[in-house]
């Protein structure tokens, strides 16, 4: 099995119907069975509204053995007016039922293996969405849960609420990393960047989710020169460590990008990869082949 999951959030929106399946189906033949998702994605495309993604996902899973993927969603980041993230649908127990309800339409199944809440909520109690998190857990409708883009200080109260109520236990903790680190002036909210702070504070739990790292290719950025990063990570030392990683990946006769991800896994977080192209995909992928 390979120790990735497959990211799709530009499905149905930037990425078509055809180029979507193409990935989907060399994800599955290079050894791959994990696939996240969500239910805003991607919104913040020009055409999109949120669903895009699951419901594409939907129509190839119903061609699938549904028994030998791992479907991962989220909920509660819906955008309320559709354009920004300055309100969010949240993680109310109305809504939480109501989203996956809505998202096992559009994904074609009657179970999702791994369902996160996708930001935090902290205008709902957290007693009473991880309550309802657990009771779809213990209907069947959700395998397991995790978060996403939650503060340490919740994250330690979020553990402290679920085994004072026996509640279902954190499973998986999903978070954005790379191997460069932001500018300080950087802000990418609703998202969280995982610090090795916070990396340790996960590592340390006593449930042991599985820690998971989002966007660790910044769109490609590892393949170009180091002088043309993305603003947020622009920096001189990162301009460095792009440079070494480079010379370390043409060393190892791999793409800069596949050495990586490597390099992630090794250190103990699960990549999240996207790819437009399936060749791009095997490229991305090679160091686990």
């Amino acid at each position: 099995m390979l120790p990735v999951i497959l990211g799709t959030a530009k499905f149905g929106t930037y990425t078509d119907k055809a180029h979507s399946f193409d990935v989907l189906n060399q994800f599955i033949a290079l050894g791959g069975t994990r696939i996240d998702t969500a239910n805003n994605y991607a919104c913040w495309h020009p055409d999109g509204k949120g669903g895009e993604s699951e419901a594409i996902l939907g129509e190839w899973i119903a061609e699938q053995n549904r028994g030998s993927i791992e479907v991962m969603t989220k909920i509660g980041a819906q955008s309320v007016d559709g354009f920004t993230y300055d309100q969010l649908d949240g993680l109310a127990p109305d809504n939480i039922l109501r989203s996956i309800d809505e998202s096992l339409t559009r994904l074609q199944t009657d179970h999702v293996d791994v369902l996160y809440a996708h930001v935090d909520d902290v205008n709902t109690p957290l007693l009473d969405t991880w309550k309802t998190l657990s009771s779809l857990v213990k209907q069947g409708t959700v395998k397991r849960l995790g978060i996403s883009n939650y503060q340490e200080p919740r994250v330690l109260e979020l553990v402290n609420v679920i085994t004072e109520n026996d509640l279902t236990p954190i499973s998986h903790a999903q978070f954005r990393y790379t191997l460069l680190s932001p500018n300080i002036t950087a802000n990418f909210s609703p998202q969280i960047v995982m610090s090795e702070h916070l990396f340790g504070v996960l590592k340390h739990l006593d449930v042991r989710p599985e820690i998971i790292g989002y966007s660790p290719l910044l769109d490609g950025a590892f393949e170009d020169s180091a002088d043309e990063l993305p603003e947020t990570y622009d920096n001189l030392l990162n301009c460095m460590l792009v440079e070494q990683l480079q010379e370390q990946a043409n060393a190892m006769g791999m793409t800069t990008s596949a050495w990586v991800l490597k390099v992630i896994h090794d250190y103990g977080v699960t990549p999240v990869t996207a790819a437009s192209h399936p060749d791009r995909l095997k490229s991305n992928l090679s160091a686990f082949l």
